[in-house]
């Protein structure tokens, strides 16, 4: 089986970052934080300390209204530490798991096919019309999400092909020779 398969189906336990709680990153947590525009969902924007402090808080399910005393004292220490801060941010992003995430074949075409729907719904109504709860769509780890989906989609003849990593590794060597 595909590792990232094998990774995204691992159901991660509770991970602890800057004295919170955070469950598995969910599609609920990316709409969470494209609606304030984070860049950790919004390419091109550089990653503040103030930043990583909030979408720790949005993943940990808590409120982002007012600064608590914790808050000022995670925010000191990402501010005045790089160090900190880096190791910080690269526990995020291993968090978030889009390593897990299949990787498709790249197709190259004349038509752009899109719906005008946003993804992340679309794939939280399809893992739904498969009988997969509200809430559970909504929770799961997004890289499940996205391999339920894409299995979903395949059985139902969309034309997409998973890369795997024997294809990886061709596709590689080709890229040397």
């Amino acid at each position: 089986m595909d590792k990232r398969a094998l990774s995204a189906f691992t159901d991660p336990a509770r991970l602890t970052m800057l004295g919170r709680f955070v469950d598995p990153f969910s599609m609920l947590r990316r709409v969470q934080l494209e609606s304030i525009e984070s860049p950790f969902v919004v390419p091109g924007k550089d990653v503040r300390p103030l930043d990583l402090l909030i979408a720790v808080k949005i993943c940990a399910g808590e409120t982002i209204d007012k600064l608590t005393l914790k808050d000022y004292f995670y925010l000191g220490r990402l501010t005045h530490s790089e160090v900190y801060f880096v190791k910080q941010m690269s526990r995020f992003s291993q968090f978030v798991l889009i390593e897990s995430w299949p990787k498709f074949w790249e197709k190259k075409s004349k038509h752009h096919n899109s719906t005008g729907m946003p993804w992340v719904l679309t794939v939280v109504c399809n893992l739904m019309s498969h009988g997969v709860s509200e809430d559970r769509a909504w929770t799961m780890p997004e890289s499940q999400a996205i391999w339920l989906h894409s299995c979903f989609a395949i059985g139902e003849g969309a034309d997409m092909k998973v890369l795997t990593k024997e294809d990886e590794d061709l596709i590689a060597n080709l890229e040397k020779a």
